[in-house]
């Protein structure tokens, strides 16, 4: 019965309803790329979803709840059939069919997909009464748009279609569409999802699974009305060059860490390149467009295209020169690589130095929008606001309703800026197309093209973004194209003008009226911080050299234009290369073939277990915050309040930049507003009373630049120091982003010194231009320099500090000049710009930044800091060390330049053609003759022998230097490592205590020494005689020299005499030499400096005005000392030594000074030979003095700690 009821239902159905329709739509995730051209090409854009067509027209309306039941009766039997099975939708090539007035461009699917729909299609449509209808004539598509009858335009977007991505899903679903009527209110009629059933014939109407599948598209219709305002951005996305795959790629991951604003001084260029209107356009104007854009006047932070066709954007991403100046770009290569086509015919594309994130900004006008970028790396540095770009290209035409569109367009911009990015600084570039040329306005006013009202619209355009407080940067800061004076018949309106028909033929042939106009502009908003600092046209010297040009010479219709600007106050003086010498800016290096992959970079690395694994960031992390928070802990009052003393804690060093290694120490910096003393006495008090945290105290330094606590968790070893600094401690945070010369900065010489490695870091993160480059670059250099035997401040070679300055100095310079550079792009330009650096004229000094630092001829090698105080990091450089490091450079370039060479070779100093030696095993072979400088310990303390070690490796300097001077012709070269004999253990052993090894300095003949038989003679005597000064030196420094326990001499000999040696691996001490130095750390210090309890500190603190106003002058509990202290301030130990030396009454011969040795504990030496000059060998910072001594009568006249002082009656010997 019950079928023989269905039949009448199916025998009357009709299809000819135009009110619904079954179809095939596409997941949401793929519509972006389809719809991108769908809203500009198809009228059913809106009204309809992207979707193919199964059955349509269908059923009515009426009708639709019975035949969604028999279709999924129909699909429930079907799916028990295998060839219903696994239906896959693949998109094929673009295909178009005639209709009424023009054509409409599709995408066809592969023949095995249509097969399969044309059978779904003829089995839904026999269970729905229409037996043996013909099926020939059904082709599945995807409409893509209309165009008019017109090959070219037909042709034009076929390409479109055809540089699409493929789409591809699994059909699982059939979609039910029914017309709805004023929708939202309106007039429109819009398809919507009346229901939706699954290929096993079950109805998903109610199911989760729609909703995941429609995001953003409910069963009532879709998300955005047709022809309404759409004023809301639509985020992009944006494109990166990748050099290790050759290849464009999106980029779909926010990046790991916040990028600083590294400027507030940024450039933006913006060109008119003249769309081709064929569906092939000539390429003949590609190579000159290039040139213009890359030349000096047009390069920029930011570049705005407009008018880009999907050929010469093509053109545009292959070219290398524009994959190393702007990695960065607003749309990927056309159809290559997944990247969708340009959607228009004329179009805007942003190119950047720098990261960004974009968003398109549609007009009501089809085809018309805003690109919005926003640059990561560029802006308000104070705020950190990064810099807003809006790329426009608005409207043209001279007439009412285009004028009317283009104001629409500007307020459009204008509000989008006012609302989102009120504070951020923003520019508007593009081609505004808006009439300038007086004569030409006149003109279409007579002519009745404008009204009134339109002139007062085009006159009032410049007020309108002069009410928004945008200013022209070509009426601030900008002159007259080079060539414009040729002609004298320029007009008002027409000064500046960047498209001129007069000079330029390209402008001519598409002139209406053959006035210059300054359509394209730059305006910068002008909010009291910002400024134009200047404005340049490009793209027409090379047009100008001549009469009579032909318009095949001309790149393009219009002339380019560059302003630069700058917000607020700036931390660097000027542009990169400005400062820097001719000679000195680097050449780009070219690198094999061989030596360009990436990934045998970071595979050599990993086997030389320089780069930190998983574990290693995780337990450094960790030690970090633990350290952090012990010393950060609040302090409380007896009454539990918190006592008021800001505390930070901040990384440093290589750890602070991310170049550190699994063996790097972690360097931190904590600042506060307490004084060093107590923030010392605090730090120590905790650490011990959270040792069971994993941390603990090795010892405490005494060392030039103040006191230092070494630290240890694990394997994991940490130097803390401090800088006592109130106002930086509360305002840290943004303390890398204010200026130099701001208040703020105004401290002591001891508190500016301490923060210099943190204003550092925080310069060198924001100024390099990839810390992932930079970053790998500098491991690769520090194995390098460690395989070569020239990593080791303490010999006078490169040191961490000494690599960062050059890298980061480099990698700025390469920037500017070239752009973007691989890691071993930059390794490779790093050895040979260094290997031919000048270093006796030249200095290393960060680009940009000015110094005074005036050289003293003791300094073959000036590596400057970058803010003060200005300190050269290699002052320990000697001119034999600079020698050896240049010769170094040079050695690594010759590797480089070895067939079949790999950065396994370079890294570790290995060459192919010489037996594959190590560094080390080289130098054992390199000379004909050495100094062996041996040394034996055989005492009890392991602490002895690492001192003895430290203290024997720091007077090396001295041995090379009396080389260099005493024997000429000859240099000496030290390898900065202890050797030991082939047999010795290469581990500490328990209990060792008896300890031998050697140093050894190779020697060679310079290529210009006199080569005689006499001078041979002599160069020996002379050799013998600094060897035994030096031996000698070494014995009378009797502090860390005691013959009962140690031995060292100093030899010459020759290689043959050497015997069988190999690096000593061994820490002499071992590891049970830190928990010896534990106990140490008291005996170098003064007891009294360490309050013993919380309360002593607190006290302390008190005294020092951070217990909210409730100093006092002397409190009951405060920390008291065994020796008198006085009220009065010590007259300083530099004012004493004036005294001393220039008094006539005083027997300057008879004073002695005694200072705290880093090593030894306090010395004596005569006052005549104590040295003030800083670059002086023997130079001793006078914050080390203890006292003044009469060596007559063995008197102390001055002294530290006792605060006595008999020279000017100060201190204790004054009066309170």
């Amino acid at each position: 019965m019950a079928d023989q009821e269905e039949l009448p239902k199916t025998r009357n159905l009709s299809l000819l309803s135009f009110q619904t329709a079954l179809c095939i739509v596409p997941p949401r995730r793929l519509w972006k790329d389809i719809d991108r051209l769908r809203s500009l090409y198809d009228q059913a854009y809106g009204r309809w979803p992207p979707h193919i067509n199964l059955i349509y027209p269908f059923v009515p309306t009426d009708r639709l709840l019975d035949v969604s039941r028999l279709i999924q009766e129909k699909l429930n039997s079907l799916s028990r059939s295998p060839e219903h099975q696994n239906i896959s939708i693949q998109s094929g090539p673009a295909g178009y069919f005639r209709n009424r007035g023009g054509n409409t461009v599709h995408l066809t699917l592969n023949d095995r997909a249509a097969d399969q729909l044309r059978h779904l299609r003829a089995s839904i449509l026999d269970a729905l009464g229409h037996h043996g209808k013909e099926e020939r004539d059904y082709c599945p598509h995807l409409t893509i748009g209309q165009t008019k009858a017109d090959v070219d335009l037909r042709d034009f977007l076929l390409d479109k279609a055809n540089m699409l991505p493929a789409a591809q899903w699994d059909l699982d679903h059939l979609v039910i569409l029914h017309r709805e009527k004023g929708f939202g209110g309106s007039s429109v009629s819009k398809m919507v999802i009346w229901d939706a059933i699954d290929l096993s014939g079950n109805n998903m109407s109610t199911s989760e699974e729609l909703t995941r599948l429609y995001s953003g598209m409910s069963l009532h219709g879709l998300d955005a009305e047709v022809n309404e305002p759409r004023s809301s951005t639509e985020q992009m996305t944006t494109y990166e060059y990748s050099p290790g795959d050759h290849s464009w790629c999106p980029i779909t991951e926010p990046l790991l860490e916040p990028v600083n604003v590294r400027s507030n001084n940024f450039t933006v260029s913006t060109y008119n390149v003249l769309a081709e209107f064929t569906s092939s356009p000539p390429r003949d104007r590609y190579e000159a467009l290039a040139h213009n854009i890359l030349s000096s006047n047009a390069l920029a932070d930011v570049l705005v295209l407009q008018e880009i066709c999907d050929n010469f954007l093509l053109f545009l991403l292959s070219h290398k020169d524009i994959q190393r100046r702007y990695p960065f770009v607003s749309h990927g290569p056309p159809g290559q690589g997944g990247s969708p086509p340009l959607p228009s015919l004329r179009n805007i594309v942003v190119f950047s130095q720098w990261r960004f994130t974009w968003a398109w900004l549609p007009f009501d006008e089809r085809h018309k929008g805003a690109a919005v970028v926003k640059i990561d790396g560029i802006g308000d540095l104070k705020f950190s606001l990064p810099v807003v770009v809006a790329a426009v290209h608005l409207t043209s035409g001279l007439n009412d309703a285009a004028v009317d569109s283009k104001l629409s367009q500007i307020n459009s911009i204008i509000h989008l800026l006012d609302d989102d990015y009120h504070s951020n600084p923003s520019v508007i570039a593009g081609d505004f197309n808006f009439a300038t040329s007086q004569e030409v306005i006149d003109e279409a006013l007579r002519l009745k093209m404008i009204s009134p009202v339109g002139l007062e619209k085009i006159l009032g355009f410049d007020c309108l973004l002069s009410k928004a407080h945008f200013m022209d940067g070509w009426v601030v800061a900008g002159e007259e194209p080079e060539g414009a004076g040729i002609h004298s018949r320029i007009g008002e309106g027409e000064q500046g003008a960047t498209f001129d028909p007069i000079l330029n033929p390209l402008a001519a042939q598409n002139s209406v009226n053959g006035r210059p106009q300054r359509y394209d502009r730059i305006f910068v908003r002008q909010t009291g911080k910002t400024s134009v600092t200047d404005f340049n046209f490009f793209g027409l010297r090379h047009a100008l050299k001549g009469e009579n040009q032909q318009s095949s010479e001309f790149a393009s219709d219009h002339w380019g234009i560059r302003a630069g600007a700058q917000i607020g106050d700036s931390l660097i003086e000027s542009k990169a290369s400005e400062l820097v010498s001719q000679e000195t800016l680097p050449q780009l290096a070219s690198v094999p073939d061989t030596l360009s992959s990436l990934d045998e970079i970071v595979s050599s690395l990993e086997d030389s277990s320089i780069l930190p694994g998983e574990e290693d960031f995780k337990s450094r992390k960790t030690v970090v915050a633990t350290l952090s928070q012990i010393l950060t802990e609040p302090i409380h009052d007896s009454s539990g309040r918190d006592i008021k003393t800001p505390l930070v804690l901040i990384p440093v060093g290589s750890y602070g930049l991310g170049t550190w290694g699994p063996r790097s120490d972690v360097d931190c910096l904590c600042i506060g507003a307490i004084s060093s003393t107590t923030f010392f006495a605090l730090a120590i008090q905790r650490l011990r009373r959270a040792s069971a945290l994993g941390i603990r105290i090795v010892r405490k330094v005494k060392a030039a630049t103040g006191i230092m606590l070494e630290l240890q968790s694990g394997h994991i070893k940490l130097d803390l120091q401090y800088c006592p600094a109130a106002n930086i401690a509360e305002r840290w945070q943004e303390v890398s982003r204010i200026p130099s010369h701001d208040p703020i900065f105004d401290l002591s010489l001891h508190s500016l010194s301490k923060l210099q490695p943190y204003r550092d870091q925080e310069y060198i993160k924001r100024m390099v231009p990839d810390m992932y480059v930079f970053r790998l670059a500098h491991r690769c250099i520090t194995q390098w320099a460690k395989s070569s035997g020239v990593y080791s401040s303490k010999f006078g070679l490169l040191g961490g500090i000494h690599i960062t300055m050059m890298l980061c100095r480099l990698h700025q310079l390469i920037h500017e000049k070239f752009g973007r550079v691989t890691v071993p792009e930059l390794v490779a330009m790093f050895f040979h710009h260094y290997a031919h650096f000048d270093w006796k004229n030249n200095m290393v000094v960060s680009p940009g930044v000015q110094t005074r630092y005036r050289r003293s001829l003791r300094e073959p090698m000036v590596i400057l800091t970058v803010h003060a105080p200005t300190i050269n990091v290699a002052r320990a450089v000697t001119t034999p060390s600079l020698r050896t490091i240049v010769s170094a450079f040079k050695r690594a370039e010759e590797l480089m330049g070895e067939d079949g060479a790999k950065w396994s070779n370079i890294l570790n100093d290995i060459s192919i053609s010489h037996n594959n030696q190590t560094g080390a095993e080289k130098f054992l072979a390199a000379y004909k003759s050495y100094i062996k400088v041996n040394v034996q310990y055989w005492g009890p303390s392991p602490t002895q022998a690492s001192s003895l070690i430290g203290w024997l490796e720091s007077r090396f300097f001295r041995l090379l230097n009396d080389l260099d001077r005493q024997v000429l012709g000859i240099h000496g070269r030290i390898w900065p490592a202890r050797f030991t004999s082939i047999d010795a253990p290469d581990s500490e052993n328990d209990g060792e205590t008896e300890y031998q090894g050697c140093y050894l300095v190779g020697l060679e003949r310079m290529s210009d020494a006199v080569n005689t038989a006499a001078n041979k003679e002599e160069t020996i005597r002379t050799l013998h005689t600094a060897i035994n000064q030096f031996t000698a030196s070494l014995h009378e420094e009797d502090r860390y020299f005691d013959s009962s326990v140690c031995w060292i001499d100093a030899i010459l000999v020759k290689q043959a005499e050497l015997g069988e040696l190999k690096l000593d691996s061994r820490n002499w001490g071992g590891q049970a030499g830190l928990d010896h130095m534990v106990s140490d750390f008291s005996e170098d210090d003064d007891e009294g400096d360490d309050p013993d309890d919380e309360q002593e500190v607190k006290n302390a603190l008190q005294e020092e005005g951070h217990l909210g106003g409730r100093s006092k002058p002397h409190l009951k509990n405060a920390l008291l000392s065994s020796n008198p202290v006085s009220a009065n301030k010590l007259r300083p130990a530099a004012d004493v030594i004036s005294r001393l030396r220039w008094d006539p009454k005083i027997d300057f011969g008879d004073y002695l000074v005694g200072y705290e040795d880093r090593f030894l504990g306090v010395k004596e030496m005569p006052l005549s030979r104590w040295k003030s000059e800083q670059t002086d060998e023997e130079f001793i910072p006078q914050h080390r003095i203890v006292y003044f001594k009469r060596k007559s009568d063995g008197r102390r006249v001055w002294d530290r700690e006792t605060r006595k002082d008999e020279i000017f009656g100060s201190g204790a010997g004054g009066y309170d």
